[in-house]
């Protein structure tokens, strides 16, 4: 796990001229959090264009300084930076290695330095893990620029005429000193409406993110480097006919598979462990292959509620781990806002949990964690597999009705719920009633009508009436009528890609933890995508039925008799209470913002949040200090 950056640039004052503060030293220092243990330039002179090639190292696989990048190919000269792991290695290796390639150490980036060498782009085919990479062919004279299959780490880039610029971290971008801090507007509309910028775009206007399970090639002797068309590497299979015996035998298998090579490290490493059904299932499987396993798992001292420590410590024993609980009090949690704030790379709704426990962990001299995150979209357990096919039969029935009429409906069945739940249902109703709309509305943190009251209307700002960029609708697929893939697509393209994954590396590294997540393994993926409705969820319940029947004997009733919950902070409270000033600090940034939020509208919210605070409308007035903190501290205009 590491950061990478780069600089395409005809220009060579921006190249590296002897002074130690370039814009591409600039850009690595600024990822220091990402790669503590080393650091690395190159320039490359490849006819007309300058190419930096930059990294930051946290090691994990093979300590020794021959995982020091950028590495170079000593026969060919092609060099590569990389960010993340390659899970198969192993195998990958073993080919190389019988077709006469000689390694000098044992990471596994020199393995997909030489396999990008010998199999080209196709090599993205054969890989199973987690990555960002550039891969310079001097000979050729172009250079690689590759995401995983999700885009589990994280790659933007950004075009400034003359310059073409890219790296882990957006952040990493604007310490370049050559990428403008201007605010996106469109983007802070998505953001708004989602908790969470949405891909393609990013919060800095011209910085986007390169699209995950792509790959593409920039030619170098262009007059100007421009990034060539995304190909595809990776897309997600369709249902195919499978029993339940053939479905549980597969599952048990591959899943068993990504754990094991995912344990993979010569650092110390855990499993968070809760009183879930996936990071139990992830913990037992780890535990058959790794001796003297370590698990971990966080306690609320003054939330009885929410902590979840008893059960966590029983499976512990269970599977004979050697386990930590650490105790943390709201006090905790409380103090290190101001921090996170600081380290945001982009801003968001969510993360300050990750954040906090990606601290604590990392304090207990952890460098790699394995989480339970990707199970619920990929096996059924969002409330949103049971809502929106419901929804769905509903609106079949409704939409002979005009949409004035249904949204009356929906005031009247919504009648004593919070302002923000009557305001959804409203929209949902409202729509056309085609599966992703409705699995968009439901995971909206802003109606429409509170959209227009902000100031934000999506046509203007050329976003889909959703509020979403047109590319990332464009990556829908539609190759199956089966609801629960189709469902499972949508919460892994949207929710999951554009908050879980980045929310998880960005705080996660910030303290240089690596977050693996085994239950998004590519062959884990090409299997549960696989897997018809009747299946997976036979009962058409929320209920990860087939994890449920396959790993049955780790999972004791005390375990699947709870009801789903997740590591919730008191966050409205605070922000009455300590963290007001913070949050009136913020809305002031966000109203002196000439016509980026609707003022009228900042305050109308904030005055719904103080009149129920206990409702869901508190989120939706965390994210305007959140955003207003982020404009502050990064001085976007």
């Amino acid at each position: 796990m590491c950061g990478i950056a780069g600089i395409i640039t005809t220009r060579r004052d921006r190249a590296n001229d002897g002074r130690p503060d370039t814009p591409l030293s600039r850009m690595v220092s600024a990822m220091v959090h990402r790669g503590p243990d080393d650091a690395g330039c190159a320039w490359h002179e490849v006819g007309a264009m300058q190419v930096g090639l930059g990294h930051r190292r946290l090691s994990i696989i093979d300590l020794s300084s021959e995982g020091h990048q950028p590495m170079v190919d000593p026969i060919t000269g092609a060099t590569m930076i990389f960010n993340g792991e390659l899970y198969n290695y192993r195998d990958l290796r073993a080919e190389l290695e019988a077709g006469g390639v000689t390694f000098r150490g044992q990471c596994d980036a020199e393995v997909l330095l030489h396999a990008l060498g010998r199999w080209g782009a196709e090599t993205l085919e054969r890989c199973c893990g987690m990555y960002a990479l550039a891969y310079l062919d001097p000979t050729r004279r172009r250079l690689l620029l590759a995401r995983d299959h999700l885009g589990i780490k994280p790659l933007y880039v950004a075009e400034q005429g003359d310059t073409l610029l890219f790296a882990s971290e957006v952040r990493s971008l604007l310490a370049s000193g050559l990428v403008p801090r201007r605010v996106d507007r469109r983007a802070v509309a998505t953001y708004l409406a989602y908790g969470a910028v949405q891909e393609p775009d990013t919060i800095v206007a011209g910085v986007r993110s390169f699209p995950p399970g792509h790959a593409a090639w920039i030619d170098l002797d262009q007059p100007v480097p421009r990034i060539g068309r995304p190909v595809p590497h990776w897309t997600m299979p369709v249902p195919r006919p499978m029993s339940e015996a053939e479905a549980i035998e597969a599952y048990r298998a591959t899943f068993d598979t990504a754990v094991r090579e995912h344990l993979a490290s010569d650092v110390p490493l855990a499993v968070l462990l809760s009183a879930g059904l996936d990071s139990t299932v992830i913990a037992a499987a780890a535990a058959r292959h790794a001796a003297d396993l370590r698990t971990f798992t966080i306690g609320f001292d003054d939330h009885a509620d929410l902590d979840e420590s008893e059960l966590a410590a029983e499976t512990a024993r269970l599977l004979g781990t050697r386990h930590t609980t650490v105790p943390i009090s709201s006090d905790d949690c409380r103090t290190l806002v101001p921090a996170w704030l600081e380290d945001l790379d982009q801003p968001s709704v969510d993360g300050l949990n990750v954040y906090l426990i990606a601290k604590t962990i990392a304090e207990h001299d952890i460098t790699v964690i394995l989480s339970g995150l990707g199970a619920d979209e990929t096996f059924g357990g969002y409330p949103s597999f049971t809502d929106v096919p419901r929804l769905a039969r509903a609106m079949r029935q409704l939409r002979f009705l005009p949409r004035p009429v249904r949204a009356g409906l929906a005031r009247t069945l919504a009648a004593g719920r919070p302002a923000a739940v009557r305001a959804k249902l409203v929209d949902l109703l409202a729509s056309d009633g085609d599966v992703v709309t409705l699995c968009l509305h439901r995971r909206r943190t802003m109606s429409n009508r509170q959209m227009a009251a902000l100031g934000q209307d999506a046509a203007t700002l050329d976003l889909h009436p959703l509020f979403v960029p047109p590319p990332l609708m464009d990556r829908v697929e539609r190759g199956s009528d089966d609801l629960a893939w189709m469902i499972a697509q949508i919460e892994t393209r949207f929710y999951q890609g554009n908050m879980l994954l980045r929310d998880g590396d960005a705080n996660g590294m910030a303290h240089s933890l690596e977050l693996r997540v085994p239950f998004l393994d590519r062959r884990l993926l090409d299997f549960a995508f696989s897997v018809p409705e009747d299946v997976k969820l036979p009962n058409h319940r929320a209920d990860k039925h087939l994890t449920r029947v396959a790993f049955a004997e780790h999972l004791r009733p005390a375990l699947t008799a709870r009801r789903k919950s997740g590591f919730r902070l008191p966050i409205r409270r605070w922000m009455q209470g300590p963290l007001a000033e913070t949050c009136e600090r913020s809305l002031q940034r966000l109203r002196d913002a000439d016509g980026l939020i609707a003022p009228d509208g900042i305050d109308q919210l904030w005055r719904a949040f103080e009149a129920a605070p206990e409702t869901p409308i508190w989120s939706r007035a965390w994210s305007l200090c959140v955003l207003g903190s982020y404009l502050e501290r990064h001085r976007l205009e």
